[in-house]
């Protein structure tokens, strides 16, 4: 046993540069999905560019994620529950990245119609509708460890699934345009030209298993589609860590995954299309790389916990988009470990079946492992960076903390902004009639609050008011009365035609209600101050400004200077509305009695005095008629002026409300019981809010980054912080200023409150915040790793364990037999150790580090590699076993003993053709011994016609009467002949056997087993890594030429002057003692055998009747025979014209060229000429010449060619020169 093509030194390899690609994430089953949840958790946490956290993963531009799995119920969180994981939204699937769907499982399974109906499906599908009946599966539980309804389900639901790899394809290739800006702020530097898809599953049962292998073609033929240079990697889960699920059954489903596995990457496809109308172009191998792991290492250390694999194996992942330094060596090192993988390990069979017979394995197989030894200061210092970012947020918005007060306004503070803002002044009002102990009031009583806001609306253009407008028009009025002439007695009739002018032109007529009258001033006064005071430029500008406020300001400060505005405006028993509307009410009273009564008495008193009343007869005297118009005057104008204050006072109220309401009003309570307001306040209230969520949101990043600090996983190695990582973040008046700064080139509050508003502006705010708390906090002692500090500060003992822990949990994760002659060397082992500081890491600790190697791993101090991780207080070991065979895994023996005793009860492969796939297994060489003679005889029977193919590919033979299967190729050479076939096939073999007793019946077998070694099992040439080539001579070849080889031997003995002869001859007669045998071409696997192999041949039936074979040697053997060339002479070459140069010599067996006007064609086989000649394109004259022929003949010379020109019905054949097409 060894490793083919090994190189005669030692490999010089190029180093090769591999940036980040692109990648897509395909999460198979539950395995998948708890690998990929744990790695999209490690994306949201991470920090990125030095001071960027991604908040969703749809933000990171370099991952897509589909997440495949049949099992609707399956919890898609990890294990963790919703409530307590911080992260569960998060880091859940989103439903744009599941195919997780119910399978109709009746509609193939019905009936055999049904089933047939679905013919992509019917060609593989293993379970018949009894099958599925007997054992009672359920679909809409899940694939149930069934990995034949994983693959169905696979199929049911390909369109979906081939349209959802090529929108993630698409995605992937858009962001890397569109999101430039993106990955430079994330630090990631990417190849644009690739794209890796990255498939995660396991084999022990259900959708994993059942569907990796479709997937991965799937993959590669979407990349293929778009011309895309990627990768397609597996990651593969062993049955070793599902302790809870049914033991024998996972083993037995991982077995038959492997087996299938193996079949695939030696190029032995397992689908040829899931779709007829696709055009999709499938690829011989499903996958560029594939790692297995288990819960169990090279190193002997194992995990109980499976949850341990999904935690190492996310981490893997991720450091591919960490640091550039250590993920760009990992991606180059496995570039150049390929090396690895291309070769194959040998198994020799027993020296009787031949010096060099040989079974082969490829090491298409890696492994990988990592391990972190961890202060989580990164962790630590991320933590003190959100809370610092906090307290930036709390101090620049004035938010208070939930313990403390905070900073309210005053009511004196409340008032003056009212003063300043709203001209809100109080006054007392003095100015009330002396009629007032006249007459009986009900409002106006006495003197009362009046406010400034109130007149303010009585002012207009100028410094001139409506009041002094009125008092003005009065006296205008009434002056011309007494002035121009008027008769006196006329006084009281003039006065009234005054009274309804004037209120005209105060209250408007009846008739005209557009009329722009005092009243409408005061209306139009009142909508003009509002939109004054509620531009931005106004009273928001002087609210944001208190948001602005270092001393006396903030956002809680301002919602509850608002709060109390408002409650001084509208509060019923002290509120200035309320006292507003009393006013105009006191107002309209005193308007109202001095219209009413006291004017009313003073027109008698005015109609006494100029008329011809008693008390004008009595007085004789003008003076008193004047003085009586006075007071009416006087009367009138009090009257109207207290009417505009009455409406100046109502539209005041008015006006405050509108403001109010412009402030805003709750309308409805949140989850939290706080009130939901709108205007000004909701608009500050969305601002609070946002800031509330930004706040929340970093207490929900803080809790992420807690949690992960306190998750223990067994590839993560703790170790304790020195010093420098707990600091709390600074709290003081310099953390406003701070965030002061950081905002400067914003302005404002109120530009921030729109920022707030949308995600972009959020993360524009929180990245100037984290850069100022970056800048903020304490430098490291200069040089100082706390990596190091850690480590200096255990004993040197203390620090070895750490270092055997490390490297013993960083060992790749796979069983292995290290020691059974595999090939497993040292070169294949790649060891990275990624720190901060790797030149001072490697002078400090690399002699120790490399004294803690595990013992009987194969690995040494050599290939360790100290790479700078770009990560301070963390070290990362990280390995990787590159290149080795199926048979290496220590549990296949068990795997096997379960296959065999679930294969007996249930299916276990994803085809019903079991047999087509290899055994990954190593056998002893007892067993192979016996697998060679059973195969030997199992060719020898179908050879010599006693085992015949049938239509289901399957070989059978005939026992008094009946037939017997003995299953197809694939299956005897995979698990032999029983005892009972053994017997009756050899029986039957010994009688055709003892009835061989002429050399020509020898020569004859002789020739029927070459043709199989040299045609049906045609070898390939393949060319090593240093350039050698040679034929792969397989299993079957060497079989062939085994049987080829004891006729051969018979033959001389029995005829040894004749023997060389009597071989030409029977070469030359092979297709007419022999036939094809239909459909065996497929027997093979392609990996083994040539592309133009050809189908194998068996023995007419006439070749055992007495004479028959010995007359058909005759003609042949009367042949003239030309004479040897002269000694020292070359054989003349075979004349077909002029300037036609001989075929070469190494031509395949029984196939002929053909001459057509000096050009030479071919080679054809016997079949093809069959054809030409029924087309007419050759004819008994063309010229044709075969290896072991002295010169061209014509066909119709060549006696094997003689059945191909017997006449046929129909015309003449066309006439020859035309040359038939090129041979396939």
């Amino acid at each position: 046993m060894n490793e083919s093509a090994q190189p005669t030194g030692p490999a010089t390899l190029n180093p090769v540069s591999e940036k980040i690609h692109p990648t897509l994430f395909i999460a198979l089953g539950g395995t998948g999905m708890k690998v990929n949840i744990r790695l999209r958790r490690r994306i949201l946490n991470a920090i990125w560019g030095g001071n960027n956290q991604v908040q969703q993963i749809a933000d990171f531009p370099l991952v897509q994620f589909v997440n495949f799995d049949l099992d609707s119920g399956e919890v898609t969180q990890d294990g963790k529950s919703v409530k307590t994981d911080v992260l569960a939204e998060q880091v859940a699937f989103t439903s744009e990245e599941k195919i997780i769907e119910p399978l109709n499982l009746s509609k193939y399974t019905h009936s055999l119609d049904e089933l047939n109906r679905h013919r992509e499906v019917a060609e593989w599908f293993p379970l018949t509708p009894e099958k599925i009946k007997a054992l009672g599966i359920d679909p809409s539980k899940g694939a149930g460890q069934i990995r034949a309804l994983s693959r169905l389900y696979f199929f049911d639901k390909y369109p979906v699934i081939r349209d959802k790899l090529r929108d993630k394809v698409g995605r992937l290739l858009s962001n890397i345009g569109a999101h430039a800006d993106k990955l430079k702020k994330l630090g990631l530097e990417i190849d644009p030209g690739k794209i890796r898809v990255v498939i995660t599953g396991s084999a022990a049962g259900g959708t994993g298993s059942g569907s990796f292998l479709d997937m991965g073609y799937l993959a590669k033929a979407i990349l293929k589609e778009n011309n895309i240079a990627g990768k397609v990697d597996l990651f593969f889960v062993l049955p070793g860590g599902f302790h809870a699920y049914n033991t024998e059954r996972v083993q037995a489903n991982g077995y038959a995954a492997l087996m299938e596995l193996e079949t695939c990457m030696r190029g032995n496809p397992l689908v040829k299309h899931w779709d007829a109308t696709d055009n999709l172009f499938i690829d011989s191998r499903p996958y560029d790389d594939v790692y297995i792991i288990d819960n169990s290492n090279v190193a002997q250390a194992k995990t109980s916990d499976q949850e341990d694999i999904y935690e190492m194996l996310s981490d893997v992942l991720f450091t591919d988009f960490t640091s550039q330094d250590f993920a760009n060596k990992k991606r180059s090192i496995a570039v150049n470990q390929n090396q690895h993988k291309i070769r194959s390990y040998t198994v020799r069979l027993p020296q009787d079946y031949g010096d060099d017979t040989e079974l082969r394995f490829p090491c298409s197989y890696s492994s990988l492992g990592q391990a972190v030894l961890d202060t989580q200061i990164d962790a630590r210092q991320n933590v003190r960076l959100n809370r610092q970012v906090q307290q930036m947020l709390k101090a620049f918005f004035g938010v208070a903390n939930a313990t403390v007060n905070g900073n309210r306004p005053t009511d004196k503070e409340r008032d003056e902004f009212l003063k300043e803002q709203l001209n809100v002044t109080p006054r007392t009002f003095t100015e009330l009639p002396e009629f007032l102990s006249r007459v009986e009031l009900t409002l106006a009583t006495g003197e009362f609050t009046h406010y400034q806001i109130a007149d303010d609306l009585l002012q207009i253009e100028g410094d001139n008011s409506i009041t002094a407008q009125i008092e003005q028009k009065v006296e205008t009025l009434f002056e011309r009365l007494q002035n121009g002439g008027a008769d006196k007695d006329q006084w009281l009739t003039h006065v009234r035609e005054i009274q309804q002018q004037l209120d005209r032109d105060t209250k408007g007529s009846s008739i005209d209600s557009a009329e722009r009258n005092h009243e409408v001033r005061i209306k139009e006064n009142r909508q003009k101050r509002l939109a004054e005071l509620v531009r931005e430029d106004a009273l928001p500008e002087k609210l944001f400004r208190r948001l602005d406020d270092d001393e006396r300001g903030g956002l809680d400060y301002t919602l509850a200077l608002v709060e109390m505005l408002k409650d001084r405006l509208e509060n019923e028993g002290s509120g200035i509305i309320p006292a507003l509307e009393k006013n105009a009410a006191r107002f309209k009273e005193l308007a109202e009695k001095l219209e009413s009564s006291e004017l009313s008495r003073e027109f008698e008193r005015l109609k006494e005095t100029t008329g011809k009343g008693l008390l004008a007869r009595l007085s004789g005297k003008e003076k008193q008629a004047e003085t009586v118009l006075t007071q009416v005057k006087d009367t009138l104008r009090e009257g109207l002026l207290f009417y505009v204050r009455h409406i100046a006072a109502r539209e005041a109220a008015q006006l405050l409300r509108e403001v109010s309401e412009w402030l805003g009003r709750k309308e409805s309570v949140d989850q939290n019981g706080r009130a939901v307001w709108n205007g000004f306040v909701g608009r500050l209230q969305d601002g609070r809010n946002a800031v509330d969520r930004l706040l929340r949101r970093i207490d929900t990043d803080i809790s992420k980054i807690d949690a992960s600090i306190k998750e223990k996983h067994a590839t993560l190695i703790p170790l304790k912080l020195v010093q420098g990582g707990e600091e709390q973040p600074v709290d003081g008046p310099e953390v406003r200023e701070w965030a002061k700064d950081a905002f400067k080139d914003f302005g404002g509050s109120k530009v921030l409150f729109g920022k707030l508003q949308t995600e972009e502006g959020q993360e524009e705010l929180l990245g100037k915040l984290r850069n100022k708390a970056v800048q903020q906090l304490p430098p490291n002692q200069i040089g100082t790793d706390p990596l190091l500090s850690a480590l200096a500060a255990l004993t040197p003992d203390e620090q070895r364990e750490k270092f055997r822990l490390l490297l013993q949990r960083a060992m790749p994760w796979t069983p292995l037999n290290l020691n059974g002659g595999f090939g497993i060397s040292k070169d294949r082992y790649t060891c990275l150790i990624g720190v901060h500081d790797a030149n001072e890491f490697k002078r400090t600790y690399g002699a120790m580090l490399g004294q803690c190697l595990p013992q009987g791993t194969g690995m040494t101090a050599g290939q360790i590699q100290f790479v700078e991780s770009g990560t301070q207080g963390k070290l990362i070991c990280f390995t990787e076993l590159s290149g080795y065979p199926l048979p290496a895994l220590t549990p296949l023996p068990t795997y096997l003993a379960s296959y065999r005793k679930e294969s007996a009860t249930i299916p276990l492969h994803g085809h019903k053709r079991i047999s087509q796939f290899v055994q990954p297994i190593q056998f002893t060489q007892e067993q192979y011994r016996q697998f060679a003679e059973d195969f030997k005889l199992y060719m020898h029977g179908v050879g010599l016609g006693i085992l015949r193919r049938a239509k289901d590919d399957r070989y059978e033979f005939v026992i008094d009467q009946d037939y017997f299967t003995v299953g197809d190729e694939f299956a005897i050479r995979q698990n032999g002949l029983n005892l009972g076939q053994r017997k009756d096939i050899e029986d039957q073999l010994r009688k055709r056997l003892d009835a061989l007793r002429s050399p020509v019946q020898l020569a004859a077998l002789l020739a029927l087993f070459d043709d199989y070694r040299r045609s049906a099992y045609k070898p390939q040439k393949r060319i090593d890594e240093i350039g050698v080539s040679s034929l792969y001579q397989t299993f079957p070849y060497k079989i062939a030429e085994l049987l080829k080889n004891e006729y051969e031997l018979r033959l001389n003995r029995l005829a040894p002057d004749s023997a060389g002869q009597l071989i030409e001859q029977a070469r030359s007669l092979l297709l007419q003692f022999a036939e094809p045998i239909n459909g065996s071409k497929a027997d093979v696997y392609n990996d083994e055998v040539h592309t133009e192999h050809s189908e194998k041949l068996a023995l007419r039936k006439e070749f055992f009747t007495e004479g028959w074979l010995e007359n058909l040697f005759k003609p042949a053997a009367a042949a003239p025979v030309h004479a040897p060339a002269a000694p020292g002479l070359a054989v003349p070459p075979p004349p077909g014209g002029p300037g036609i140069a001989p075929p070469p010599p190494n031509v395949p067996l029984l196939s002929y060229h053909l001459s057509v006007s000096g050009t030479n064609y071919g080679p054809y086989t016997v079949a093809q000429l069959q054809q030409y000649v029924q087309t007419g394109q050759i004819t008994r004259d063309s010229q044709l010449w075969r290896d072991g022929m002295a010169a061209w003949l014509s066909a119709g010379q060549i006696l094997e060619l003689a059945h191909l020109f017997v006449p046929s019905a129909g015309g003449p054949p066309a006439a020859a020169g035309v040359a038939p097409p090129p041979a396939i």
